[in-house]
């Protein structure tokens, strides 16, 4: 009987080892789960734009646009010149980040608060739609958070053992978190005042404060370098936020993910009134029943958003993923909810289950979402975008860009020359800049395909649309991949497309040609006809043209078209007629 009841020990011993085992698998097969398919969306663009540069050039250009730490942006250049530049291998440290980071949750959560709520705390990260969507970007954030929480347990343990070369190790994983984003200070700050709290910490306060200072001054010749820059720096698309709002944001975020990443209106609702009261009730009882722990979760939870909304009442800085390295401390701080509920009756334990199949399945549906639902697809779709720029080129043509988008570059494979116009934001070039420009493409090319894309903080009004429509003859405007694109031809373009058609009406003006666009089209569509007229001398007349459609059968269809020509000077000019 004895022997039984060993054996039978043993065997849930080993089940309970294999457990964390098989979360962290299942949270690596979610993040590596068909990570190479979505096209790279304009951030990843970016990072893998910056990567491509020289150290040096890169590190400059830091000081006249974005002054972004530049330890991601190194690590990527490495990898690339490893494993290459395609989706899957730009992805692939984000993917082995956001592993390890639910490793490390596991981790810290047994230290803090034991094996039950560590697992607890692993599955729901494992989970978390927010976690996995930024564990597939080829952008800093999954990075990020593993590092701050790799800073936050060793700087835990060294506090613990008084050992020095925990508290190096840590200073050493602060340190490059700070060179991976600037925002990792505020988990920095969080931690050390949980260090400085709690009863059975604060007495190494000395050694946190060495650490601090030797972090600092690793750091401050780069602050030193990009201190220009980053004083004066401000994130023009970024809104203020009430406290309110960014209280629901970050509830909304943790538990369903994004509404552009998969999550319903109503699953963000549901996970976010689900997490609130998780998280309160998570906070009583940590309070009550662990209070050594209690300071660490709640900075590793609550210490970066706090600190994000201070900071938003000097300038508006919040955005949800510059909180990411909150969400592993969230996630604890949930489970320890959730386990309190398993100490309460057979209601506790019904609730806790109903909590998890409620955000597994939150979870689930998001993640389905974004997997398979072409809606919620991480970017538009590059690779249909520059194959249709392929399979049209021509000679003498150059594409215009709207709205810049850095993954267009990446996937961009077409002879054409690519411009963006205007070339900078309307509201810092002015109107004559981007006039200026638009007619130097005007006069260089005979064809301009135009991806007309107005934004607020670009071209608010669609400046360069109105402008090519003015000056231009439009042959086409369809949607590409969800983008409208819209081609031009230039004057030039247009009169060496014309088929000669001789008509004098007078000494003033004379027919010189006619363009069909094109020759078919279907019923309800438009046929394009364009003629081309010769004035001799200023036009003060009114004339009214009469263009005659025969049908096959001989029935005569007719369009009239008003035209006034108002040429101070003999020129040539195209009038336009559709039917």
């Amino acid at each position: 009987m004895t022997a039984s009841k060993h054996s039978s020990s043993t065997q849930r011993g080993n089940a309970a080892g294999l457990l964390p085992v098989g979360i962290l698998a299942l949270a690596f097969g979610l993040r590596a789960f068909a990570v190479g398919r979505p096209a790279l969306r304009g951030d990843e663009g970016f990072s893998v734009a910056l990567a491509a540069k020289p150290v040096r050039e890169m590190v400059a250009l830091m000081l006249q646009s974005e002054p972004n730490p530049p330890l991601y942006f190194v690590a990527l250049k490495g990898w690339i010149a490893i494993a290459g530049s395609s989706e899957l291998a730009l992805r692939w440290p984000s993917v082995l980040a956001g592993a390890v980071l639910v490793a490390l949750t596991y981790r810290l959560g047994r230290a803090w608060l034991g094996k039950p709520a560590a697992a607890g705390a692993a599955v729901l990260a494992a989970f978390n739609p927010f976690l996995v969507w930024y564990a597939q970007d080829a952008r800093v954030y999954s990075l990020l958070a593993a590092l701050v929480l790799g800073a936050a347990w060793l700087t835990w343990r060294a506090a613990q053992k008084r050992d020095w070369q925990l508290w190096v190790w840590a200073g050493c994983l602060w340190w490059l978190a700070l060179f991976a984003h600037y925002f990792a200070a505020l988990a920095l700050a969080s931690i050390l005042l949980a260090l400085i709290v709690a009863a059975h910490t604060r007495a190494r306060w000395r050694a946190a404060f060495g650490m601090s200072a030797g972090i600092t001054l690793a750091q401050l010749p780069w602050l030193a370098y990009v201190a220009p820059l980053l004083v004066g720096h401000s994130k023009s698309w970024i809104s203020a936020a009430g406290s309110m709002e960014v209280l629901w944001r970050l509830l909304t975020v943790f538990s369903a993910g994004q509404a552009s990443a998969g999550a319903s209106p109503m699953n963000q609702a549901i996970g976010a009134l689900v997490l609130a009261a998780l998280l309160i009730w998570g906070s009583v009882l940590l309070l009550r029943r662990a209070l050594r722990a209690a300071a660490w979760v709640l900075a590793l939870a609550v210490g970066t958003p706090l600190w994000l909304w201070l900071l938003s009442f000097y300038r508006p800085v919040f955005t949800e993923q510059y909180a990411l390295v909150a969400l592993p401390g969230v996630c604890l701080l949930a489970a320890a909810g959730l386990s309190g509920l398993a100490a309460a009756g057979w209601w506790g334990k019904a609730g806790r289950s109903f909590a998890y199949t409620t955000f597994i399945a939150i979870s689930l549906l998001s993640l389905s979402n974004y997997y398979f639902n072409p809606r919620y697809s991480k970017s538009p779709d590059w690779r249909a975008v520059s194959d249709y720029l392929v399979r049209t080129a021509r000679a003498d043509e150059v594409v215009a860009l709207n709205l810049p988008d850095p993954a267009f570059y990446y996937y961009y494979r077409a002879p054409m020359p690519v411009e963006a116009v205007p070339a900078a934001p309307l509201a810092e070039i002015g109107g004559a800049a981007a006039a200026a420009q638009l007619a130097q493409l005007r006069d260089s090319y005979a064809h301009v395909r135009f991806f007309f894309a107005p934004s607020a903080l670009y071209d608010p009004q669609g400046f360069a649309g109105e402008w090519l429509q003015a000056c231009c003859e439009k042959t086409d405007d369809q949607f590409v991949a969800g983008f409208r694109v819209q081609t031009f031809d230039t004057p030039a373009g247009s009169l060496a497309a014309q088929q000669p058609y001789r008509v004098d009406f007078g000494s003033d003006i004379s027919l010189t040609g006619f363009r069909l666009a094109r020759s078919a089209v279907q019923r309800g569509g438009q046929l394009q006809l364009t003629l081309f007229w010769l004035a001799r001398a200023p036009i003060a007349n009114s004339y009214t043209v009469f263009v005659h459609l025969l049908a096959p059968d001989g029935l005569t269809y007719w369009m009239a078209m008003a035209f006034r020509a108002m040429a101070a000077a003999p020129q040539t000019a195209g009038s336009r007629a559709r039917r």
